[in-house]
């Protein structure tokens, strides 16, 4: 159930989070939509990322010909390595037999299914018995990160009118708790891959899951669901969702990019229709999601780190610290990590990072693109539990610059028809 695969060279970890697919019908705007996402990501070169993730409620229905969609997108541009897990719409009609057929038929490594005897919920008077049901979930290490894929839908129920039913049962429990436990004795940082918050959980599932994550540090939690792009920060765990690739008000399509460099996470949200290189910078990290202070070294200066995704291997990188000189970043691998020492004088606040495309004209948004964070002075961690711990009680709200609007339009949260 675990699997081990290497990191880029000198490169933090990156994935990009291609959200909920939802598809329906071929040329549908989304099914166009995912096309162009995959295209541009085949794009990078191939240290430049070390996966995409595909979060669920990748068929509208659950049904084989929806299914068929994505096994087309997947055969012809598809990077090395794509996990994927189920959604509730994977089990729309009660069944999860087309899921589990087309994640045979793409064969992609460590995706088979687990046999675990689950009592599903009743259905109708009475209980079910106990069965034999897959599960789909694991475990990969990215060098130094455990990636944990948890499958949140098969020991529900999930069925359209029923509601919403999620469950990973006992055995998937005891096997989350282990692999956190393992990842912390290794020095390992842990990121969790599911469906959606902990909160949704069954209750006591929740509770149990939501304070697993936040005792042992689990660093970061990347979900789908939501249909709109969220970070939360309980001081612990960072909890981001990504937009849906169809849904449409949460501004632009795209997909999300999150890093973790030497412990500490990073993210930010790319759309589709910018054409620019896309950079995001993974240290220092933002006082919104770091866990630890920023410290200079003994001569005044901190390391500035970037990942640059671009079809362009001649892509130039500058940073500089508030309104200071422009310093030139240096490539720190072959996977498009660029990095500078600067100069951190007292009472400094932010780190700017431009990435430039050799077709920029010099004025105009387009061919370049910049990100920013305000790394933090002092980190204060809470000994005490959270209120609301596991679900989007501690979300940040609007942060543009990210691409988090902050509105939680959707239709799990705002009722719409989707």
């Amino acid at each position: 159930m675990s699997t081990s695969s290497p990191k880029g060279p000198n490169r933090p970890f990156v994935v990009l989070h291609v959200g909920d697919q939802h598809l329906t019908v071929r040329d549908a705007r989304h099914h166009q939509d995912l096309i162009a996402i995959f295209q541009q990501i085949a794009c990078f070169g191939e240290n430049a990322f070390d996966f995409v993730y595909l979060p669920g409620d990748i068929a509208e229905n659950g049904a084989a010909e929806e299914y068929e969609l994505i096994e087309e997108i997947l055969r012809d541009y598809a990077p090395r390595a794509v996990h994927l897990i189920p959604g509730d719409h994977d089990r729309q009609y009660g069944d999860m037999g087309a899921f589990g057929k087309f994640v045979g038929r793409i064969g992609l490594s460590g995706h088979e299914p687990i046999a675990n005897s689950v009592r599903q919920l009743p259905s109708g008077p009475g209980a079910e018995p106990a069965g034999t049901i897959p599960q789909f979930y694991r475990a990969a290490d990215y060098g130094d990160v455990r990636c944990l894929f948890l499958d949140m839908i098969s020991a529900g129920y999930g069925r359209k009118g029923q509601g919403l039913d999620f469950r990973l049962g006992r055995v998937q429990l005891d096997w989350l708790s282990a692999e956190v436990q393992r990842a912390r004795s290794e020095a390992k940082t842990c990121a969790v891959f599911m469906h959606t918050y902990p909160d949704d959980l069954e209750k006591g599932e929740a509770e149990e899951v939501a304070g697993l994550f936040w005792s042992q540090g689990v660093r970061l939690v990347e979900m789908g669901h939501t249909h709109y792009n969220e970070l939360g920060h309980d001081g612990r765990t960072t909890y981001a969702a990504a937009r849906s690739v169809g849904q449409n008000e949460d501004g632009s399509v795209g997909y999300a990019v999150a890093a973790i460099d030497e412990g500490e996470v990073s993210w930010r949200f790319r759309a589709l229709d910018r054409n620019a290189p896309f950079v995001l910078i993974t240290s220092p990290a933002d006082r919104r999601l770091a866990t630890r202070a920023l410290r200079a070294a003994d001569d005044g200066r901190v390391v500035v780190r970037a990942v640059v995704l671009s079809e362009s291997a001649e892509i130039r990188c500058r940073c500089r610290v508030d309104d200071g000189p422009w310093q030139t970043m240096a490539r720190a691998s072959e996977g498009g990590a660029f990095e500078a020492a600067v100069e951190w004088p007292y009472g400094s606040r932010r780190v700017a990072v431009e990435a430039i495309h050799p077709s920029w004209p010099g004025y105009g948004p387009d061919h370049i693109d910049r990100d920013m964070v305000e790394p933090p002075s002092t980190v204060l961690l809470s000994r005490s539990r959270p209120e609301g711990l596991g679900s989007d009680a501690c979300n940040l709200g609007a942060w543009l610059e990210k691409g988090v609007r902050g509105d939680q339009l959707g239709p799990n949260r705002a009722g719409r028809d989707w």
